[in-house]
């Protein structure tokens, strides 16, 4: 059956519309001169579907079964070919099976006694499919122990690869959860020695500031501080620490732009915007509005020294005062780099970051 599609809805709805009708039928868009006419609108809300001189109205929520009970058809099927695996049915182990078609599958692969219930999307208009697609070197590290990885008992430290899937590592009493749904590189490794998760973030990290008294995660939508003596915070703040927090300064000395520049010395945090605002968190108070964005930044042992896009220099001595030096001549850009590392190691807590993830581990030992 083929089924010429005229659409008049909203394109955000498009796809979801096309997914549900190509399960049961062919599709040609524009219509063709044997197809059969399928009209779909939508108004306030709800699909209105007109089919053979009939109109029938339905949600989002309901449209793949309402569809269905249009057309009259099963879901096309889709030819599964396990590789290096077996597709686990209530018949026994198979090497290939036909499954009905949808966007999002779900099959349970068995890896060499291992079951993991894999995730996948057919490709449209292929009618046979292999999977999985890709494999993860799966690296689990530590001391030699026995440990359980999806029920089925291994001896650690092992490599084995896996298909991407949910991941459920048994450890003594702990119980270590893995999502390796989409995870996209070809390679992940878990230390059974630092893995007593304290918390787990979802959040993107752009800019890492560390600091004596700590360290800074800036991301969005939140931010991780992580003090050298006490526990991690959370936060949606441009920039937090001991001292205090950004946007509570910003409230009486208004800073634009996201902080590019923090160093701390004798119990006072310098920083610096995007914009040129130069304050202070901490022991001294001090508040300047340079007016335009840092060119360069030096620090040494008695001061910071400021080059801004107003070819103006400025220094900062640590024992008082703000002093402008006169004119820049060059525009050489020299920023510090915050640019985040995959991992860090502080001492009672150690971070993993991830994309849209930061897993905060806690040692206990430590």
């Amino acid at each position: 059956m083929e089924i010429g599609l005229v659409y008049s809805g909203p394109s955000k709805y498009f796809d979801e519309v096309l997914l549900n009708l190509y399960k049961y039928a062919d599709i040609s868009v524009p219509p063709g001169e044997n197809s059969q006419i399928m009209e779909i609108d939508y108004i306030n809300n709800l699909f209105y579907i007109k089919y053979k001189n009939k109109t029938v109205s339905t949600s989002l929520e309901k449209l793949d079964s309402t569809i269905h009970e249009i057309l009259n058809e099963l879901p096309r099927s889709v030819f599964v070919i396990a590789e290096n695996s077996f597709i686990v049915t209530d018949e026994g182990t198979k090497t290939s099976k036909f499954l009905s078609w949808n966007e999002n599958m779900n099959v349970l692969l068995d890896v060499n006694g291992f079951i993991f219930e894999h995730q996948f999307s057919p490709p449209i208009g292929e009618m046979i499919t292999r999977v999985p697609s890709k494999w993860i070197e799966l690296e689990i590290t530590g001391d030699s122990r026995e440990a359980t990885l999806n029920n089925l008992k291994i001896k650690t430290p092992i490599t084995i690869n896996v298909p991407p899937s949910k991941l459920t590592l048994t450890n003594g009493l702990k119980k270590i959860e893995i999502d390796l749904t989409n995870y996209e590189s070809e390679k992940y490794t878990l230390d059974l020695e630092k893995q007593q998760i304290y918390e787990k973030v979802e959040t993107n990290i752009d800019k890492v500031f560390e600091i004596e008294s700590g360290v800074f995660f800036y991301g969005e939508p939140l931010s991780i501080w992580l003090p050298k003596k006490g526990d991690p915070v959370i936060t949606k703040s441009k920039f937090y620490c001991d001292y205090g927090d950004i946007e509570e300064k910003s409230k009486t000395f208004y800073i634009d732009g996201e902080i590019v520049f923090a160093y701390e010395k004798d119990n006072t945090v310098y920083l610096l915007s995007s914009s040129g605002q130069f304050v202070t968190l901490g022991k001294k108070n001090i508040n300047r509005d340079f007016e335009r964005a840092p060119l360069s930044i030096l620090v040494t042992d008695e001061y910071i020294q400021i080059k801004t896009f107003k070819m103006e220099s400025y220094r900062i001595d640590f024992a008082g005062g703000i002093f402008k030096e006169g004119n820049v001549y060059n525009m050489f850009l020299e920023l510090p780099s915050y640019q985040p590392q995959k991992e860090y190691d502080c001492g009672k807590f150690d971070i993993e970051i991830a994309k849209n993830e930061v897993i905060i581990y806690s040692n206990e030992d430590e």
